[in-house]
């Protein structure tokens, strides 16, 4: 699937040059192209780590700060 859309991505780029040479607006065929772009990356067993670490700390600092709340009402 991803060799697909890496495939589509090409075609499409190459069109936005043409586009660009020919001095024609460009602005939303690159947003697609960013878009997609993206959406490969986020197929990427690298990013699925770094972002289950990053909603890992963000877990584990909610808890440090729902049980640090729970020690403080227990103290009053």
């Amino acid at each position: 699937m991803t060799l697909k859309i890496e495939n589509l991505l090409d075609d499409v780029k190459a069109y936005r040059n043409t586009m660009v040479a020919r001095n024609f607006p460009f602005q939303e065929i690159t947003n697609l192209i960013m878009k997609w772009d993206q959406k490969i990356l986020e197929e990427t067993p690298e990013y699925k780590l770094k972002m289950f670490k990053e909603r890992e700390q963000e877990e584990r600092e909610n808890l440090e700060r729902i049980s640090r709340e729970a020690r403080e009402e227990d103290a009053n």
